[in-house]
């Protein structure tokens, strides 16, 4: 009787072992380097639209912390915000109360992401797509 649960136990032990998914987080935590940055922004009043698109220099990053917060340099620009591991492929990310964004994952590797974002405001709807390699 002993060996019988003994014997449960092992295959319950394996089997939920196997089951376990990688943690998603994981894969985005540490520091990457800025490839690319092509941002379009429209405006409500086409005015203020604009186009950029910005090659990454060797001091530029996005560093993804452990501790859920997300540091980017981007030429002169600093940046922090909080960060967090979303469902279907995606990281949500906040920069100030009340102001979200949504960083789609399209792919990732142990090397290189990218990101496709997505913002809305009153203002204007601004879209981004960021390389980043390791």
């Amino acid at each position: 009787m002993n060996r019988l649960i003994l014997w449960i136990f092992t295959i319950f032990s394996v089997g939920t072992i196997a089951s376990c998914k990688k943690n998603d987080s994981a894969s985005i935590v540490g520091n990457w380097n800025l490839v690319s940055d092509s941002t379009r922004f429209v405006g409500v009043d086409t005015v203020n639209s604009y186009h950029s698109y910005y090659i990454g220099q060797p001091s530029d990053y996005y560093d993804f912390n452990k501790n859920g917060n997300l540091y980017v340099k981007e030429g002169s620009h600093l940046d922090t915000m909080a960060y967090q591991v979303l469902p279907g492929n995606q990281v949500g990310c906040v920069a100030a109360p009340g102001d979200e964004e949504s960083y789609t994952t399209s792919n990732i590797t142990a090397t290189s992401a990218t990101f496709n974002i997505l913002y809305n405001s009153p203002e204007g709807t601004l879209t981004k797509i960021i390389y980043l390699t390791r």
